[in-house]
């Protein structure tokens, strides 16, 4: 299968996890093997990951870097790799979805995934009507020797999906939990219900992995404990007064062209104003270390 022509791109850097710098339309991949059959991929946008069952293996994600995806997974693992399921449908998340014959996601998601964010104008990215099958709350992925369970947990996006790894006791939640903390955009009520279906199976899994990395240990139970004292109205910590993050604004090399680093937003596809609106309704407050915010009226 013909790769995806990123060369209009050739003149932008990605800057790697490493330091390194290649051109946007060169294939580059970091790889850390997390057991025998798992591995965690960076190439750019957020880490994805290959599964590896008795016969095939399967994509969790699969970023928007350059090169050849599928090619390179089979190449690692020595086996056929058909599918991808996708955690939900930012494009740093399915760029590569094309290469596969099976893009497994959420139903919100199906029409979403193919969208290019628009720093990839000029890219003339193939056929987006790709196969893909939705998944909800209790699917299966049938990679044999290693059945998938689908959890539905969508706040991150509407579309939102986990993935449990049974036989090699890790959970994956894409984008849903990220390691300073979590904003909501939904209710409280809801991201708790979402963080009970997950515990709910603690004793199945050891560890947790998303698009921004591994989880630290026990984060899931903080982040519940944390929606449980909001809805029980108590008193929470506030955050110290800081200065805003600083916009995410253009970077360049000595010859002026564009850096992007590899798992960071690039410049031309942050919205307007910021990816957070502004809402007056936001209550912030720290829990364990961890950096909240809800918008009260949706508790």
């Amino acid at each position: 299968m013909t790769a995806i022509d990123f060369s209009p791109k050739h003149n932008i850097q990605i800057r790697h996890k490493d330091g390194t710098l290649t051109p946007m339309d060169v294939p580059y991949y970091e790889v850390t093997q997390i057991n025998e059959n798992t591995w965690q991929i960076m190439s750019s946008g957020d880490y994805h990951y290959l599964l590896v069952g008795d016969e095939t293996g399967v994509a969790i994600d699969t970023g928007y870097g350059a090169g050849n995806l599928r090619e390179f997974l089979e190449k690692l693992c020595g086996k056929p790799v058909p599918w991808v399921i996708n955690t939900h449908n930012h494009f740093d998340h399915t760029a590569n979805n094309f290469y596969f014959d099976m893009a497994y996601m959420g139903e919100e998601a199906l029409p979403l995934a193919s969208i290019p964010y628009p720093s990839f104008e000029g890219i003339a990215f193939p056929e987006r009507n790709y196969p893909k099958t939705a998944v909800g709350d209790g699917d299966i992925i049938p990679l044999k020797g290693r059945e998938l369970e689908i959890f539905r947990i969508g706040d991150h996006t509407a579309d939102g999906i986990a993935i449990l790894d049974r036989k090699g006791r890790l959970l994956f939640t894409g984008d849903e939990v990220m390691g300073h903390g979590k904003t909501l955009n939904g209710s409280v009520s809801k991201w708790k219900s979402d963080l009970e279906k997950l515990l709910a199976h603690r004793d199945e899994f050891d560890a947790v992995y998303g698009g921004p990395d591994k989880v630290a240990d026990g984060e899931l139970e903080i982040f519940y404990e944390a929606a449980c004292k909001v809805l029980a109205g108590e008193k929470l910590e506030q955050p110290s007064a800081s200065e805003p993050h600083p916009p995410i604004v253009d970077e360049r090399d000595a010859d002026g062209n564009l850096i992007y680093d590899c798992q960071r937003p690039h410049s031309a596809d942050v919205p307007k104003g910021g990816f957070s609106k502004v809402n007056p309704n936001m209550v912030d407050f720290v829990y364990k270390g961890y950096h909240f915010s809800y918008d009260k009226t949706l508790k």
